[in-house]
């Protein structure tokens, strides 16, 4: 049957996206074809019943514009057939209500990490307050924790938590603070946290000189009506912070903030399509167990911190014991488990 109307243009499209087995195939064929026709979601409902042509001239400027709109969402369904993330074919991914330009070079930005931003701002909900981990030594109010499964792991100052929100999470004031992103990725948190957490000194880090060409270009859009000191700098995690001294000390930050890489390395391989084959696995693998990069973050941020600084890390969903483990260890207080909004384990913050 002829294609006649855009209608039909996208239950196509939809169909070879759902044999491919392309996880929300109606969502991700209609963002294809109303990006590449140029189209408001307001453009589509209005003439989704007319033929293609009928957008000249009132969406697209002429014939010769029509067919390469056309070329390009045919071309661009057969990349998301090919189960390439659609983030990156659009070539922007939407996070904390910005838009951030996104490649193979960065993760896609997930609505998941937007728990990080939220608990940094304050803005959490009582649900997603999880364990509160103190020292043993509390009073009648704590209730014991069972021990992990990891008996690896040592968990003995992690014993007992409380069933309350601890005043660093909930009185949040981050005005005129200092911030820095460890694995900045996108820069999707270091720019989020800055636009909207008044923080007046960010910097974001990262090993990947590729991603931070992506931040950059992602900075200069975003925080271009921002008075604020944005660095981002190239360092394998720490490594190039240690040249950055004031008065010949170590420059310290009063929030530290991460998502590292945390997934196994065996379970890398085992993801879906989008994620395995089309971004940087150096941003995904957390090498044997997951936690090489949270072992770092535990040790050095100390050192990066002013007293009472606050860190706050993105999680995998079943490593909401371990992690808080290493922070207690490095002499963290108050280390909390948050949970996001489909009730997982998401991010750990706690103070010195």
């Amino acid at each position: 049957m002829p294609i006649t109307t855009l209608r039909q243009l996208l239950d196509e499209a939809t169909e070879k996206l759902n044999i491919t087995k392309v996880p929300d195939p109606r969502y991700d064929a209609r963002a294809l074809l109303m990006s590449a026709y140029q189209l408001s979601p307001a453009q589509y409902l209005l003439y989704e019943h007319d033929a293609p042509e009928a957008l000249i001239p009132r969406v697209l400027p002429d014939a010769e514009a029509l067919s390469a709109a056309t070329t390009l969402f045919q071309a661009n369904v057969d990349r998301r057939r090919r189960r390439e993330p659609l983030q990156q074919i659009l070539g922007t991914a939407g996070f904390y209500g910005l838009d951030f330009l996104v490649t193979k070079d960065v993760l896609c930005p997930r609505a998941d990490t937007e728990t990080l931003v939220d608990a940094v701002l304050g803005n959490l909900m009582p649900e997603q307050i999880g364990a509160v981990h103190t020292a043993p030594s509390v009073d009648s109010t704590c209730v014991a924790r069972t021990e992990v499964e990891n008996p690896a792991v040592d968990t003995s100052s992690s014993e007992h938590s409380v069933d309350k929100c601890p005043d660093f999470l909930a009185h949040v004031d981050n005005d005129g603070e200092s911030l820095l992103d460890v694995c900045t990725g996108s820069g999707c948190i270091a720019i989020a946290l800055t636009k909207f957490g008044a923080f007046h000194d960010t910097t974001a880090v990262d090993i990947s000189d590729a991603a931070l060409a992506i931040a950059r270009q992602n900075a200069e859009r975003l925080l271009i009506t921002e008075a604020v000191d944005f660095t981002l700098l190239r360092s394998d995690m720490f490594s190039a912070l240690a040249e950055r001294t004031e008065d010949g000390a170590l420059k310290r930050y009063d929030v530290i903030v991460s998502n590292p890489p945390y997934i196994p390395s065996a379970v890398v391989d085992e993801l879906e399509p989008e994620v395995r084959d089309y971004e940087p696995r150096i941003a995904l693998d957390g090498t044997a167990d997951g936690l090489r990069f949270y072992r770092i973050l535990a040790a050095e941020s100390v050192r990066y911190l002013k007293p009472g600084g606050r860190i706050y890390l993105e999680i995998g969903y079943d490593q909401g014991e371990r992690v808080p483990a290493l922070l207690e260890a490095a002499g963290f207080q108050e280390v909390t488990v948050i949970r996001d909004f489909g009730g997982n384990d998401r991010v750990v913050a706690a103070h010195l």
